[in-house]
Formats: C-alpha cells, structure tokens, sequence
C-alpha cells in the first residue's frame, strides 16, 4: 500500500496554472475594455463641448452665420478636435437658421497651457459634395441649434429693471433727464 503525503500531483498542479491562466485572461480583458470605454467617452465628452461651444459662438455673434459648411480645430483637454458646421436656413420659417455642429478628436495632443490664437473672423470653407472625405468622416458628436435674424442689438440693451431715472447707479452716462410727469389739476 503507497502512502500518500498530502501534496500534489502534477496533474493537480496543471490543471490549477490553465484555470489561473484562464482566469487571468479574462481580468486583462475586461481591464482593457474598460480603459478603452473610459478614452471614448472622454473623447465623446470633450468633442460634445467642443461642438457646444461652437454652436455658442454662433449664437452670441452679432452676425448672423453665413449658410454652408465651414471647418475649424480647437484645443480642448490637451487634445486638438476637428470640427465641422452647417448652417441651413428653415424653410417654413423665414429667418431661422439651424446649425449642426459635429466634432471628433484628431488623436493630436497639444500643449494647452499657452494661449490659443483664435481667428477674430471664420472664413467659409468650400461645400463639399456628399461623397467627399469629410461626409465620410465618423464624428464622435453631433450638437443641433437654432439661430434667428430677430436678435436685438447689444449696444441697445433697453432700460435696466429700476427705470432709467436720473442718477440712477444704473443710468449709462450722457442720458438726458427724465420728462416731468404732467401736474395734476386743482379741483
């Protein structure tokens, strides 16, 4: 009769490296999944902005956009992104322009921490057909807004909440006084 020692066979041993092995595997799997789901959606996210910020620029200009498509880049997050806007106007109302602005990271890191030298002014980039590169180009964002010719002017801002009364912390200077309110009449 053979007596056993208590240790184990190499068998055993094989057999417990390939269940290890295989359990290893799938943790590395499941670690690179989720880092490379964490870069896309921080590249999702920071492209969101992008095209947000654009589409505010848009809405903030004292002039309206010119319809077509225009290109630009901006730096966000270290990283340059590409984007691309459309400017329609709405046919069935006059005035109303929609934009899509899409974005998407060109893979290019930059070093944002100097200023960023931005165009006063953006030209109009040529149309491109529909089967051009940039029609083919998988955007990571897509924002929509809309835009109307009713903008009232900035420098005509209207009078503050507390009326324009004179010596008013909120009178803008050189505004001639207040008419007098007529007097009432004696009885």
């Amino acid at each position: 009769m053979k007596r056993h020692d208590g240790g184990f066979t190499l068998l055993e041993v094989l057999v417990a490296l390939a269940i290890v092995a295989m359990s290893v595997g799938a943790l590395l799997g499941t670690v690179t999944s989720s880092a490379s789901n964490v870069i896309y959606l921080k590249d999702k996210t920071l492209s969101e902005w992008v095209a947000l910020n654009r589409l505010t620029e848009d809405r903030i200009d004292a002039n309206l956009p010119d319809k077509g498509k225009r290109t630009g880049e901006s730096v966000m997050g270290g990283a340059r992104y590409v984007w691309e806007e459309e400017v329609v106007e709405l046919p069935i109302v006059k005035g109303m322009f929609r934009i899509d602005v899409r974005a998407h990271s060109t893979g290019e890191l930059v070093d944002d921490s100097r200023p960023v030298d931005k165009p006063k002014k953006q030209a109009l980039s040529k149309s491109s057909p529909s089967g051009s590169s940039l029609d083919k180009t998988a955007w990571t964002s897509t924002v929509t807004g809309v835009v109307s010719s009713s903008r009232s002017a900035r420098n005509n801002a209207g009078p503050s909440l507390l009326g324009n009364l004179q010596g008013s912390p909120n009178t803008p200077p050189n505004t001639p006084p207040a008419p007098n309110p007529p007097k009432p009449t004696p009885p």
